[in-house]
């Protein structure tokens, strides 16, 4: 489980801080929105990690 929980938290985090620069390369618009939650759910996770961490 922390490694599930590692693994999508430093994911999730990565890719929702990348994909704004990822979309402005190509000229599309940022999908502002899924770059939040991504970066939300990918916070989230750590938190879990972190919060909970004697349990795991």
């Amino acid at each position: 489980m922390k490694k599930l929980l590692s693994f999508a938290g430093v994911s999730l985090l990565t890719t929702a801080l990348l994909d704004p620069m990822l979309q402005s390369t190509l000229d599309k618009p940022v999908p502002w929105l899924r770059d939040i939650g991504m970066f939300l759910a990918g916070a989230f996770c750590l938190y879990i990690l972190v919060k909970y961490h004697r349990e795991l």
